[in-house]
């Protein structure tokens, strides 16, 4: 007697914006604990990200030059960060 397969299901496609998961500010806190890198939706430009270097939030910006990230009340409330 053969044995006999459920078919997979078929995955879905999605597009590149749909996969990414988009976070408020304070679920983002676990993944630049994490290493990650966050960019946030309302900064046009993706070489724009804030990464945690030795416990300080650190902002790359597109010339390559890092800054210290001072929060806004705004970044804080944001709602459209991302991981990259």
């Amino acid at each position: 007697m053969e044995a006999t397969q459920s078919p997979l299901p078929q995955k879905e496609e999605k597009t590149a914006k749909e996969a990414q998961l988009i976070l408020k500010f304070s679920d983002t806190i676990t993944h630049l604990l994490a290493g990650k890198k966050v960019h946030k939706l309302e900064w046009e430009d993706q070489g724009y990200y804030v990464f945690m270097d030795k416990a300080v939030l650190k902002l790359h910006k597109t010339d390559g030059n890092l800054h210290e990230w001072i929060l806004s009340e705004g970044d804080l409330m944001g709602e459209d960060y991302i991981i990259l």
